[in-house]
């Protein structure tokens, strides 16, 4: 069985590797995988041989906290007690008069006596020890265990430094020597405390990396207001069950996915589709959870709660892939594996080599010591995963899923993009985009809304919402419907027959007119409905599946980029012709069944091209899962879904480009922190050898200790530049931001108001000018005395006035 743990603890990457190497070596394991970043374990293995509390207390024998994965995606992450801080901050403290009594007198400060002054470093000294003593023991466990880690390293170099400096000052006591020895007990305590620090900082820089999950997590509320037979209760929001009705007010987030059974509002999908515009929704309509009602109000019922809802799927998806290792990281994960081993050796080398080379031995201890504290496996482990975190992390917000962190570094590679139709390039749904009634119009609308809602063919529904979008639900009485198979509708009115369906419906006499009528709308990819009596055809409906707004900038976005585009359907050649030439792209096959897609796939693979297809439906699973990256639509089968590498959340084909960017961005980052990691050791270790020691170029423990500090720390800040990535806009959205902001000047009102005292008062007047129906955003500026209302319709200033009076305070001016 498969089974997922939590592991706490670990600090570098020779930490995971040492976990990895204990636990693969208990009887009955097959498999396992420590994610650093993801502080998590997952193990394969056979549970008649080996039990879960062995695997935990394997780990646990090695110092590090181990226990079952909470399931629950939802759960907030408790805030982690500043440990660290605060052990910096109290080693701190003993720290300052160490270096006094060890440094003060270069500089002339007065000092005490000799032995007094070493004896008063050595205690100061143990001190800070006492404090950090967790590098102690668990690098002393891991060594034990035969899996050494980077407190390995810092217990050997500050130790070292402690007991040669303890040695000195023992012979100092009993006047064997030692006095005026150079002694190491400041670098003892300085190489913890600015360890400490590095570990510090790198542990708040890590945490940002996870942000954008823990945003989604944090707009689930706490309590929500549920009606249950007839009244109105709050409840926690784990209490919610499948069938429960919930009320949403404005301001409030929907906490579940459901239905809208009651009310008309506007919503923000913002946190889970990255798209900005609100959204008009009403009875009827779905709901996500996460969603926020910016204006209305509406009763939600609930379809999909806990586990099950869209916002649980997306932040356990995320979390997977960013504790998940991409193939780039097993390089730097060996040579982890061997790190620690390899710098103890040099360690140990650098000291017999200076000592047999006639240095003294406290000069070739400073070298030995500077080696083991210099060295940084952190740098090199935390190269990859951090960097999957934040990209995966941001892809979320861009609406862009990564199901792995081997999908998100393979991405950068797409050079031919294969792109479904239905749904995928277009809307999905059928419209009416062309009418001829002439004269008689109404009547014709009226006659084939009559006609159509005796059917509940796809076409009818379309032709029917067409007909009720011009006259409302106005029909008239017609007898004698029958339905032809493949044709359309025939029906009696005012003892006339009528006609409602494609060319082949119609009677023989009618065939030219309507052949010509057909011929000049399927140039457009348009299929033609006739309407007609026994002499002539009286009305025509041209319907098409409409493209999407971003379809033919997203298409000619990859085109720059140098990625080839194809387009798949099952739609005919007419058809498939002009959706092809509408958004650009040059290639196209008709008419393919789901295994002539998979075929197609494989054949631009067959010629070098590295292939990512997009689709939506199940008849594109199979070519979703034989191409080298499948893209799903989020609004489209969960098949094609479950198929898919990466998920655009949206379904909107711009994120197409931006995934790739996205990709590129990151394999550049990890390929920055990598190079990083590597030069610096290969530099920092012989430097703090002593190789440039002829040249004057030398290290002592507290630089180095310094050094290893700032590595790990450039590594994650520079991960963390991911979470900045910024999707690059095409034409048509730089063109709607405009129209938006022109919109929104004439959509926005200054409100000056007096008697606000106090941040409280700000809290009121916001609270009071938010219920207003139609207002989206509110700034209340106690300093300027006014508030800045956004709006999604037009509200009277009377109202405005009267919300604010009502608050308790007054109106002065409204602009």
């Amino acid at each position: 069985m498969k089974e997922k743990f939590t592991v706490t603890g670990m600090t570098c990457s020779a930490c995971s590797a040492g976990i990895e190497r204990t636990v693969k070596k208990l009887e009955g394991v097959r498999a396992v995988e420590v994610s650093l970043m993801g502080e998590s374990m997952t193990v394969d293995y056979d549970d008649t041989v080996v039990t879960a509390e062995k695997i935990i207390h394997a780990v646990v024998e090695l110092g590090y906290g181990a226990f079952k994965f909470e399931e629950n995606a939802l759960k907030e992450k408790k805030p982690q007690p500043n440990k660290l801080k605060k052990r910096f901050l109290v080693s701190l403290f003993f720290l300052l008069p160490l270096m006094y009594f060890s440094m003060g007198g270069m500089i002339g400060l007065p000092q005490p006596p000799s032995v007094i002054n070493h004896t008063l470093q050595m205690l100061l000294s143990a001190l800070v020890i006492g404090i950090n003593f967790k590098f102690f023991t668990s690098g002393t466990k891991a060594l034990l265990k035969k899996v050494p880690n980077m407190d390995t390293l810092v217990a050997l170099g500050s130790a070292a430094s402690f007991l040669y400096s303890f040695v000195l000052t023992i012979l100092e006591y009993i006047g064997k020597g030692g006095h005026g020895a150079h002694l190491f007990y400041e670098s003892a305590a300085m190489i913890l405390v600015l360890v400490t620090l590095g570990k510090w900082l790198e542990e708040k820089s890590k945490r940002k990396t996870g942000d954008e999950v823990e945003k989604l997590i944090k707009l689930m509320p706490n309590t929500v207001t549920v009606e249950r037979n007839g009244l109105q209760a709050t409840i926690a929001f784990s209490e919610i069950v499948e069938g429960d009705i919930l009320v949403v007010k404005q301001g409030d987030y929907i906490p579940v996915d459901g239905k809208i059974v009651e009310g008309h509002a506007f919503i923000d999908r913002a946190a889970i589709t990255g798209e900005s515009m609100p959204v008009e929704v009403s009875e009827g309509d779905p709901v996500t959870g996460a969603d926020i009602v910016k204006s209305g109000f509406l009763k939600v019922l609930a379809e999909k709660v806990g586990a099950d809802t869209t916002l649980s799927q997306i932040v356990k998806m995320v979390k997977e892939a960013g504790a998940s290792k991409a193939p780039i990281q097993k390089i730097a994960d060996k040579i982890a594996g061997i790190f620690v081993p390899a710098v103890t050796l040099i360690a140990v080398v650098t000291l017999f080599s200076w000592l047999v080379a006639g240095a003294t031995i406290a000069k070739a201890a400073n070298f030995a010591i500077s080696v083991l504290v210099i060295s940084c496996p952190c740098s090199l482990g935390l190269a990859t995963p951090v960097a999957i975190m934040a990209a995966t992390g941001r892809g979320m917000s861009l609406g862009i899923l990564f199901k792995d962190a081997e999908a998100l570094q393979k991405a950068k590679d797409i050079n031919c993009v294969l792109l479904d139709k239905t749904a995928t390039l277009t809307v999905g749904k059928p419209v009416v985009t062309d009418f001829e009634g002439g004269k008689n119009a109404e009547f014709i609308l009226r006659l084939a809304s009559s006609i159509e809602a005796k059917s509940n063919h796809p076409i009818a529904e379309c032709v029917k919402e067409f007909t009720e979008g011009k006259i409302g639900e106005e029909s008239i009485e017609i007898n004698s419907y029958r339905y032809e198979i493949g044709k359309g509708a025939v029906a009696e009115y005012g003892g006339k027959v009528y006609y409602l369906g494609n060319r082949r419906l119609l009677p023989p006499k009618l065939l030219k007119e309507a052949e010509k009528k057909e011929k000049a709308y399927s140039k457009d990819g348009k299929t033609v409905v006739f309407l007609a009596d026994e002499t002539e055809i009286i009305g025509v409906f041209a319907i098409a599946d409409t493209l999407k707004e971003t379809s033919r900038e997203a298409v000619q976005t990859l085109k720059e980029k140098g990625v080839r585009t194809a387009m798949l359907t099952g739609d005919s050649e007419n058809v498939a012709k002009a959706i092809a030439e509408k958004v650009g792209i040059d290639e196209y096959f008709a008419e393919a069944l789901p295994e002539d897609k998979a075929k197609s796939v494989q054949r631009v693979r067959s010629v070098g091209g590295f292939v990512a297809m997009v689709g939506d439906g199940i008849n594109d699973s199979p070519a979703l899962k034989e191409s080298d990256i499948g893209v799903a639509m989020g609004t489209g089968t969960d098949i094609a879904i479950d198929s898919a590498d990466i998920v655009l959340v949206r379904g909107d084909l711009s994120a197409v480009p931006d995934m790739i960017d996205l990709s590129k961005a990151t394999v550049k980052n990890i390929k920055q922190n990598l190079f990083w990691a590597f030069f610096y050791n290969c530099v920092a270790i012989p430097i703090a050898a002593g190789v440039f020691s002829a040249f004057g170029v030398t290290l002592n423990p507290m630089i180095a200790a310094a050094c290893m500090s700032l590595s790990s720390l450039f590594v994650v800040t520079n991960a963390l530049r991911l979470t900045r990535f910024k999707r690059k806009k095409n034409a048509a959205e730089i063109d709607q931001s405009t129209e938006i902001k022109e919109e929104k000047k004439d959509m926005k009102k200054t409100v000056f108001i007096e008697g606000m005292m106090c941040m409280h008062c700000v809290a009121h007047v916001k609270k009071a000018l938010s219920a207003i129906d139609g207002v989206t955003e509110v700034e209340v500026s106690l300093e300027n005395k006014n508030a800045v209302v956004m709006l999604a319709k037009e509200v009277s200033g009377d109202a405005i006035t009267a919300a604010i009076v009502e608050a308790g305070y007054e109106v002065t001016a409204i602009e």
